[in-house]
């Protein structure tokens, strides 16, 4: 599985850092992949963690052994 991480999980906030929340986008349909979404969601990383996942079969993930 491919998977993109924009953004830190951990900020600085003071003395300490503080933990932003996690944005899991499961994006695509037959072969698309998340590329065309990575500039529109890039904007939310002053909020949250992107996760972007192309899933089994599409973009940049391969398809496996459909047994697993």
């Amino acid at each position: 599985m491919f998977v993109a991480v924009q953004g830190a999980g951990l900020v600085p906030d003071g003395d300490g850092v503080r933990e932003k929340p996690a944005l899991l986008l499961l994006l695509g349909g037959p072969g698309s992949d998340h590329s065309g979404f990575k500039r529109r969601f890039s904007r939310l990383c002053d909020m949250a963690q992107v996760i972007d996942v192309d899933q089994r079969g599409n973009g940049r993930s391969g398809d496996g052994d459909r047994a697993d």
